[in-house]
């Protein structure tokens, strides 16, 4: 009996190639109490967008939104808001024709700049259910990238498998279609030990003995009330928003059920998002090309400036929960997380040959809360520990001086 909902949430963006055999694996999925909704982040190919309102077309589950391009992170926002209940939506159409889309728009709010939201008419049995359409219920979130996809009994599987757990984390299929050399060993192979329900300090523990590297977002399903009670969306305006939403959630669940299945099929092509080409800028979502696309390795840049937002949110989420922290969390922190991400900042800002006079003040801020925070570094500056004031002020002088030197950017951040 398929008496749970799932929310599935599917941001689209010049995908037009891989689009239908993803949406042909969620219709097909044996397990059928779906709400899905597709974000098409402004593509700008010529079919995408298109495939995507066929689909929400033959398939009443569907719901589609039409918006300008925001990255990957405003498009997952935008399933994650539509299914808390956060958007008003104003029917466009006032007829039912048989067989067409019916159009929305967004009142009030409307930070994404949402053009349209396209529903099958299918799935409104009269004009008064036009008129007072409600946003599903939904029990729990599931992030499909449209050019992967899934086994057919993906949600199948799952569903089962969430009671007593937030979130059930199942293995994925590499699909390499690039010249690049990249490993195909999952980051759920290094935690898996043929125990199917592990802890947040199982979890921590298995963290510390392994790379400092962790990624969560599509290869799971996550309990909806819990995510909505934590508060968790995605960093908008950064790659690699992965890393950063897998390491807050996991630090805020209990439980995690792992499925030792390839229910994913994941594909690692040239210039997606992930495996970018510095030679095609225009592969980033707009606002990046536009403030980073004069610098000689746009690729450096964007990595550095979304790897010092991840490490401000790891900051700000030790800095807000200081009294709720155990301490094998701080440790975790301390050891693998924070000195990760710093050390990539600190050495991929001196390479840099621009830096926003905003990333020059964060960093500022940041180099003091890592002396504070820190006992050591694995920064060459930082082997010493710091026991007195006067040590800790010279340090920091350093910095400060290291930083003024870069030259900056005169424009306003991104």
């Amino acid at each position: 009996m398929e008496s749970k909902t799932v929310g599935v949430v599917i941001p689209i963006y010049n995908v037009q190639d891989y689009l239908k055999e993803c949406l042909n694996s969620v219709i097909n999925q044996t397990y059928k109490n779906l709400q899905v909704v597709l974000v098409n982040d402004g593509s700008t190919d010529e079919n995408s967008l298109n495939i995507a309102k066929e689909y929400t077309l033959k398939d009443e589950r569907f719901i589609l939104f039409d918006k300008k391009n925001g990255g990957h992170s405003s498009a997952k926002n935008v399933g994650i808001e539509y299914f808390s209940k956060e958007y008003e939506l104003k029917n466009i159409t006032s007829d039912i024709k048989e067989n067409s889309l019916i159009e929305f728009s967004i009142e009030g709010n409307n930070p994404y700049e949402i053009y349209k939201v396209y529903k099958s008419s299918k799935f409104f049995k009269n004009k008064d259910g036009l008129l007072n359409f409600k946003i599903p219920d939904i029990d729990y979130i599931i992030f499909l990238d449209s050019d992967d996809y899934w086994e057919l009994d993906c949600i199948e599987e799952c569903v089962p498998r969430m009671d007593g757990v937030e979130v059930v984390w199942f293995k994925e299929k590499v699909l390499i279609e690039t010249h690049v050399d990249i490993s195909t060993k999952t980051i759920f192979e290094q935690y898996y030990s043929n125990k199917t329900v592990i802890s947040k300090y199982e979890w921590i523990n298995k963290q510390l003995s392994k790379d400092d590297f962790f990624q969560f977002v599509c290869f799971g399903m996550i309990d909806f009330n819990f995510f909505r009670a934590i508060h968790l969306k995605f960093e908008n305006n950064i790659v690699g928003e992965d890393r950063i939403f897998g390491i807050i959630l996991f630090l805020k669940i209990n439980f995690i059920y792992m499925i030792n299945q390839e229910l994913y099929f994941y594909r690692i092509r040239d210039n997606s998002t992930c495996n970018y080409n510095s030679a095609k800028i225009q592969k980033y979502p707009k606002y990046l090309n536009d403030f980073f696309g004069k610098c000689k390795n746009i690729e450096r840049h964007i990595g550095t400036y979304s790897c010092l937002k991840m490490l401000m949110i790891l900051i700000q989420y030790c800095e807000s929960n200081k009294k709720n922290i155990k301490k094998s969390e701080l440790f975790l922190i301390k050891k693998k997380f924070l000195p990760s991400f710093y050390n990539r900042v600190y050495k991929d800002m001196l390479k840099c040959d621009k830096i926003p006079i905003f990333m020059k003040i964060s960093f500022f801020k940041i180099d003091f809360f890592w002396l504070e925070f820190c006992e050591y570094s694995k920064n060459k500056l930082f082997f010493i520990k710091i026991n007195n004031n006067i040590l800790f002020l010279l340090i920091f002088l350093y910095t400060i001086i290291l930083r003024l030197k870069m030259p900056i950017f005169k424009e306003n951040h991104v």
